[in-house]
């Protein structure tokens, strides 16, 4: 089958395709998520295992090491690095670039279920994938207002437990960056002299309340037909709670806590001081899902943040300021790049009908551009990449290279046309000799780009939108070239014979139109003749 003369003889059908990439083209692109810049995602994952009242030592002697015995072994690792603190210690793991985070999550968490065992009191460890998403694209500062009393880092608890959960639910949040204030905590403020008269130890002391701070379960019991799950209840609730513990019983008397100790609420000691415009406040950064569209989670977050100040927050008197986000930066260089490209085919255009001194066929030319441009759309939506300023970058860069294609083929069918040719002869013989020519061209460059598409480092990521976008604009552009360039070309030039025709046609009409009037006005003026001639 010859495709070209199929497109030639088919017009109505390569129009109405050429209406079907425009528009998914189009909806390709409104779908598209928006980016400053491609997202680059390392695939690293943090294990944090919690044992409360222990050294860094017993932590990396205990669990850290038990553990890094059953993941060395895990396929793709990298790097692995631990740290050790009081109370908690944490496994930082590295994968190479490529590998897939749900499955190195899922075999991160079955390599630890291979620890033959654990401390008691050992919470368990926590899988989070930590190089997942990107950093933060919004910042928001938590503040005071109305002269309140209190300052703003004492309200980090009451953020964890009442606020950041309406953000957390947000569609595209990963995660949230808090830097600042203290954590609400219970303060035991023991009485030295009365702990040496009960001849009491600051660890007996400690090992009591641990012991007496949990939830034990009592097993099941059967109740006729039924079985209930029967629990103890014994973490602390409230201040009364921790003053009556037991500390020691006698058969005469029982120490209370309230006898050794003075128990109240207060707040962790401050480890970081965050200021904005010189008042306290606590830092909040939104950290956003790969590939999410970073302007349409902005505006999520705003609404749900102006919710917060005009309802929860006020009775507080407190509220979330708004400091930073990417919109002004997305939509400025997304602008910038789309200025371009429509100055950079205008530009084309111009330089076009200065050369080929035809409106038409520049017009040609003028229609292949959008469609090879807007086409690109459709696969770059399918391939999953951003709306970023490398791919609008790597489209704006296509628009020069897209055009040599439709130049040579119009050149080309131009040049038979003017040997005598037929227009649909013109249009297939002069698409059929450069076809071969321009395949090669068109494949030349792809191959420069495509490899780019397959890197899976850090700079593949980068530049990958680039190299697709401009590897399927190319690819594009030479359908384009044989298959809307030839038909549009035979519309031209049907035209162009159809207008010289009736041209020719209507000059006939009118030389014999003339000699008809010229015919009739003879015959009248030897009429006058003759009848002049009687009368003599």
């Amino acid at each position: 089958m010859d495709i070209i003369r199929f497109f030639i003889g088919k017009p109505v059908t390569v129009i109405v395709g050429v209406i079907f990439v425009l528009l998914f083209g189009i909806i390709g692109l409104k779908t598209m998520p928006y980016q400053l810049t491609p997202s680059v995602i390392e695939p690293e994952i943090a294990v944090t295992t919690t044992w409360s009242g222990a050294t860094p030592y017993e932590i990396e002697r205990e669990i850290v090491e038990q553990q890094e015995k059953v993941l060395k072994g895990l396929r793709g690792l990298i790097k692995m690095e631990s740290e050790s603190f009081n109370g908690v210690g944490t496994i930082t793991l590295k994968f190479k670039i490529g590998v897939s985070l749900d499955d190195a999550l899922l075999r991160v968490s079955n390599k630890l279920n291979e620890v033959p065992s654990y401390p008691e009191n050992v919470d368990k460890p926590i899988i989070s994938a930590t190089g997942a998403s990107a950093p933060p694209v919004i910042w928001m500062v938590l503040k005071t207002i109305d002269n309140n009393p209190n300052t703003a880092y004492t309200y980090k608890t009451y953020f964890e437990n009442e606020v950041r959960q309406y953000i957390d639910r947000v569609e595209g949040v990963a995660d949230l960056l808090i830097r600042g204030g203290r954590e609400r905590e219970m303060h035991i403020v023991v009485k030295p002299e009365k702990l040496a008269a009960y001849g009491l130890t600051m660890s007996e002391l400690i090992h009591i309340l641990k012991s007496e701070n949990i939830n034990i379960s009592a097993g099941n019991m059967g109740v006729r037909r039924r079985d209930y799950r029967i629990r103890t209840i014994g973490e602390f609730n409230s201040v009364k709670e921790i003053e009556n513990v037991v500390i020691r019983s006698t058969g005469q008397a029982r120490i209370l806590l309230s006898d050794l100790a003075t128990v109240n609420f207060g707040y962790e000691k401050l480890t970081e001081a965050m200021l904005h415009n010189g008042a306290e406040g606590i830092a909040i950064g939104i950290k956003p899902e790969p590939g999410s569209n970073i302007l349409n989670l902005t505006n999520r977050i705003n609404a749900v943040v102006t919710w917060l100040n005009n309802e929860k927050l006020k009775d507080e008197k407190i509220c979330l300021e708004w400091v930073y986000d990417q919109r002004p930066y997305i939509n400025g260089a997304i602008q910038l790049v789309k200025k371009n490209i429509i100055y950079g085919g205008v530009l084309a255009i111009i330089v076009l009908l200065i050369f080929l001194r035809s409106i038409g066929s520049t017009l040609i030319i003028a229609i292949s551009i959008p469609i090879s441009v807007i086409g690109t759309f459709i696969f770059m939506s399918a391939f999953g990449r951003n709306l970023n300023v490398v791919s609008l970058a790597g489209i704006s860069f296509s628009v020069g290279m897209l055009v040599d294609n439709a130049i040579v083929v119009l050149e080309n069918i131009d040049r038979h046309r003017k040997t005598g040719k037929s227009a649909v002869e013109a249009a297939y013989q002069g698409t059929k000799e450069v076809w071969g020519a321009i395949l090669a061209s068109t494949l030349t460059t792809v191959a420069i780009f495509l490899p780019i598409v397959m890197v899976q480092e850090e700079a593949g990521q980068l530049f990958r939108d680039i190299a697709i976008a401009i590897t399927f604009a190319i690819t594009l552009s030479l359908f384009v070239s044989v298959s809307v360039i030839p038909v549009l070309s035979h519309q031209l030039f049907r035209f162009q014979e159809k207008n010289q025709s009736s041209k020719m046609n209507a000059g006939i009409r009118a030389l014999q139109g003339a000699k008809a009037w010229g015919k009739s006005k003879m015959g009248a003026f030897n009429n006058i003749l003759i009848d002049a001639g009687k009368g003599f």
